[in-house]
């Protein structure tokens, strides 16, 4: 089944499970205080955090373990609606499916740990706040925000190709920066029933809730600095080699794509993101005569440049969340064969994620018009690649690019970064044997 179909088929399961849901509490909840916990959800939902790409989080879990406390699971399912609303005033892609699933997913979420609560408080024979209460609703809120977690997790695994056990795990990642905001949540419900909240206590009590929120942020700028850090990089890179620019952000939005339609997870893909960008960092060491050296090198200049992975890992070496991607740099210029540079490896030290970046560089520099070579058509570049499976690329990294570019309809980068460089001169058709030769065993 196409990504497509099973993501339209996830949302409207879900969609028609909160719309069941819906149909059931509407009639059981008090319209005005189901409106008023609509608005505090929109609300949350407006200020939620991006947790991933394609996934966000916010607070409004504490909504609706207040309303379930405090006025029953019907008036949490209402309160619900709010977070389609929010995704309807935030979004402009693909607007009716998050909002279609967004309202289903919502909608069960509160259901279910409504009945949670209220089947565990006739278990227990316990009324709130009693300790058994108290469990009971501690219980609810992880059934909340499973469920819900469940259902994002599921969707993603339908749109990117993604496992669900790795969707799931990255979705739920900072989860934990949400739980000690669930007692919380329990006072203001407590203090709601037993009426003794008034508007100077509840804005006490909203403090905490931004202190919450504060720590999403936090997580969200750090990833945030990562990506900043990483492109300052690129940017060294592209000032010094004329001949390459925009090569390391082709080669990491292809990889990533390349990444996920091998179902590699969301953490991994990032990753690979990252020393996709930086696999050529090491060519700020090499002498700009050889980086822009408008023809092919000789013995000498090849042997500089052979060394640009190693500078890159040694560059990169100290940065803690690129280590488990270092390989990426160190080894992207080597071959299944072993014939590779500049360590020459074994097939059994290139790792999945190297073989993905060093099939993509290669195609890349393959489909780039360079100083000395026009750029090959994609379809030529395939079939040079397909004809070096075994003994310079994996044939699984081989078919799934064969399988993204044709996707994404993808197309060679035909201007010359540097056409002033040229000074005048053509640009000849060359081979991809020339490419081969010139950048030495595929890639720049």
């Amino acid at each position: 089944m196409q990504r497509r179909s099973r993501l339209t088929l996830v949302v409207v399961v879900v969609a028609a499970m909160g719309s069941a849901c819906l149909g059931v509490a509407i009639p059981r909840a008090p319209l005005w205080v189901g409106i008023a916990y609509l608005v505090a959800f929109f609300v949350t939902e407006l200020l939620s955090t991006k947790l991933r790409d394609d996934v966000r989080v916010s607070l409004s879990n504490l909504v609706v373990l207040v309303a379930i406390l405090a006025d029953g699971p019907a008036v949490a399912v209402i309160a619900s609606l709010g977070g389609p609303a929010a995704i309807a005033f935030k979004v402009s892609d693909q607007r009716l499916l998050r909002v279609a699933f967004n309202a289903g997913q919502f909608a069960v979420a509160a259901a279910v740990a409504g009945g949670t609560y209220t089947g565990l408080i006739r278990l227990f024979g316990a009324d709130f706040p009693d300790p058994g209460a108290v469990l009971a609703i501690a219980i609810a809120s992880v059934v909340y925000v499973s469920v819900n977690y469940l259902f994002v997790g599921m969707v993603v695994a339908a749109a990117s190709g993604e496992p669900l056990s790795s969707a799931w795990r990255s979705v739920v990642q900072v989860g934990w920066l949400q739980a000690p905001y669930v007692g919380i949540a329990i006072l203001a419900a407590a203090l709601l029933r037993a009426g003794g909240i008034g508007p100077v206590l509840l804005l006490l009590l909203a403090l905490p809730v931004f202190v919450a929120r504060s720590g999403l942020v936090a997580f969200q700028k750090t990833d945030e600095a990562y990506d900043r850090l990483v492109r300052s990089f690129v940017t060294a890179i592209e000032v010094k080699d004329l001949y390459t620019r925009g090569h390391s952000e082709r080669v990491a939005e292809l990889s990533v794509h390349v990444a996920e339609e091998l179902g590699v997870p969301y953490d991994e893909r990032r990753l690979t993101g990252y020393a996709a960008l930086l696999h050529d960092v090491g060519k700020i060491g090499v002498p700009l005569c050889v980086i822009n050296k408008p023809g092919p090198l000789d013995d000498d200049e090849f042997e500089q440049i052979k060394q640009h992975p190693t500078i890159g890992a040694r560059i990169l070496r100290d940065i803690d969340f690129l280590a488990p991607v270092l390989d990426i740099v160190r080894f992207h210029h080597e071959r299944l064969d072993g014939r590779g540079y500049p360590h020459g490896v074994s097939e059994e030290e290139l790792g999945d994620l190297v073989r993905i970046v060093t099939t993509v560089d290669a195609f890349d520099a393959m489909t780039s018009t360079r100083s000395y070579r026009r750029a090959l058509g994609v379809d030529e570049a395939v079939a040079e690649l397909r004809r070096c499976v075994g003994h310079q690329f994996d044939s699984r990294m081989v078919e799934a690019l064969a399988a993204v570019v044709v996707r994404l309809d993808w197309q060679p980068t035909v201007e010359f970064a540097s056409a002033a460089e040229l000074k005048g001169r053509e640009i000849p058709l060359g081979t991809a044997a020339d490419r081969f030769n010139v950048d030495a065993g595929g890639g720049s």
